[in-house]
C-alpha cells in the first residue's frame, strides 16, 4: 500500500516538469519576446544549435554574461565555433533587454 503514496508524488513531480517546460518545447518564435528581430534570431540559431533555448527572463542580466561566457566555452568543447563579436554583442543586447 505504500506505493501508492510515492506514485502519487512521482505522477504530480511529473505534471509539474511536464508544466513547466511546456512553453520551451514550442518553437522559440512562440514563446520569446521580441521574436522577430535580427539579435532574437541571432540568439535563437546559436543558442538552439546545442539545446532549447531559455526564455530570457529565466536569468538576469549579470547572470545571463556569466551564462554566455560558459555556453561559449562549452560550444568549444563540442567543437562548435565560438561566437563571433557580432553574434555575442546581438545575444547579450536581446538577453540584456529582455533579462528579469
Amino acid at each position: 500500500m505504500k506505493i501508492f503514496p510515492t506514485l502519487k508524488y512521482a505522477s504530480s513531480a511529473l505534471l509539474l516538469l511536464a508544466t513547466g517546460c511546456a512553453l520551451e518545447t514550442e518553437k522559440p518564435q512562440a514563446y520569446l519576446p521580441d521574436a522577430q528581430t535580427e539579435e532574437a534570431r541571432v540568439y535563437i540559431e546559436q543558442c538552439g544549435a546545442c539545446h532549447v533555448v531559455p526564455h530570457p527572463q529565466r536569468l538576469s542580466a549579470a547572470a545571463w554574461k556569466d551564462m554566455v561566457a560558459v555556453m561559449d566555452r562549452r560550444r568549444q568543447e563540442r567543437d562548435y565555433p565560438p561566437l563571433t563579436e557580432a553574434q555575442r554583442k546581438k545575444i547579450m543586447f536581446y538577453l540584456n533587454e529582455h533579462a528579469r
